[in-house]
């Protein structure tokens, strides 16, 4: 398996102008590219770029200095954006701003050398340069692939370095849990416990309005115009790092108290579609849950299932099977069973049994690797 570790990093002056000719570059080549195909037709893309792009290299003050191998990687991403685009509604891709998000990858894995205990990456070109991040480990596991160097929206410089890992043998289950993810209540586990929602675009909401109403008063281009959106981006950057740090304080206490993780397979994008909802469902990012948790468990040798979206578990009651359809009503907090008189939170119930669905997926795939051991 694959896995990425963070850093944020910390260049010196000549760094960062080497670091920023590569993004220059970068930018340029993708947004002339995209510019003449937009006039030429995408047939431009298939067999002319390749040809044109080293009388760019010579001619063009941003694009001689960067490696080639830098421009092409950016070429084929364009490539790769135009196949995406072509049967969307959204058209062409976008240009690139250097406001936004600029990056490039290293894929000379010999020379990347990443020293915890100084804290200090070795990069190609660019030598030794601080960094921060994981005080707890003094190295990394696993074998270097490559390293991505970004310059986030804020402003500050991040490195990213890919290791491969071998899979680790899954361990023997002692102990299962399911868990209902929710708006109300974040996540309820099976056996009770809760994480709830903070709710932090609540928290940072009314900030970045005020921003955005101060940045749509200044005049465009102006200094003080990207003094405000540098300003806007840092607070989209702190709302991002509380979810992210939220997150995985979550899925690691899940993964490592439980052997078998269950929980529903989430349509999130149906879910944003309803108008009601969306703004609250895009902050608690379910989706991002279910990542974590599977690579997280398939890292520690933990087991990971996810119940069919069609699975009435908000429904059924825990105890004795009676499904009861008024509780596809968001409003009904509690699950009183006509049958066998159970009264139970909804989430509680729901986890519940989302649990024993993961335990009956658990027992099927023993028993087909059994079978298939046979023959």
């Amino acid at each position: 398996m694959y896995l990425a570790y963070k850093f944020r990093m910390y260049p010196d002056e000549i760094q960062k102008k080497k670091i920023n000719s590569i993004f220059d570059g970068q930018r340029y080549a993708y947004n002339y590219y995209l510019s003449e195909i937009k006039e030429k037709g995408n047939k431009y893309a298939n067999y002319y770029i390749q040809d044109s792009m080293n009388n760019l290299k010579k001619t063009n003050e941003l694009v001689a200095p960067v490696r080639q191998t830098y421009i092409n990687k950016i070429i084929f991403r364009l490539q790769d954006n135009l196949k995406k685009c072509k049967n969307s509604k959204f058209g062409f891709p976008r240009y690139k701003s250097y406001l936004e998000r600029n990056s490039f990858t290293i894929n000379e894995n010999d020379y990347i050398k990443v020293n915890l205990k100084t804290r200090k990456i070795k990069l190609p070109d660019l030598g030794e340069i601080k960094i921060r991040g994981y005080r707890d480990r003094t190295s990394i596991d696993g074998m270097v692939r490559n390293a991505t160097v970004s310059r986030e929206k804020n402003g500050k410089y991040y490195v990213s370095v890919l290791v491969y890992l071998p899979d680790v043998k899954s361990i023997e289950p002692t102990n299962i849990v399911g868990i209902d993810l929710g708006i109300k209540m974040l996540a309820t586990l099976s056996d009770g416990n809760i994480y709830e929602n903070n709710r932090y675009i609540e928290k940072y909401e009314k900030r970045i309005k005020r921003c955005h109403k101060e940045l749509s008063r200044k005049q465009k281009g102006s200094n003080n115009y990207y003094k405000c959106r540098k300003k806007l981006n840092i607070l989209y950057t702190e709302l991002s790092n509380a979810r992210k740090y939220y997150l995985h304080k979550i899925t690691k206490e899940i993964t490592d108290n439980y052997d078998i993780i269950t929980c529903e397979k989430l349509r999130t994008q149906e879910m944003i579609e309803n108008t009601n909802l969306s703004k609250k469902i895009s902050d608690v990012e379910f989706s991002e849950i279910l990542r974590q948790l599977q690579y997280k468990s398939k890292r520690k040798g933990k087991r990971f299932y996810q119940a069919s979206e069609y699975y009435p578990s908000s429904q059924t009651c825990s105890v004795c099977g009676h499904i009861d359809k008024k509780y596809k009503d968001l409003g009904e907090r509690t699950y009183e069973c006509n049958y066998c008189q159970n009264i139970l939170d909804r989430d509680l119930n729901a986890s519940i049994n989302i649990m024993f669905e993961g335990l009956k997926l658990f027992m099927k795939n023993r028993y087909l690797k059994k079978a298939y051991k046979r023959i």
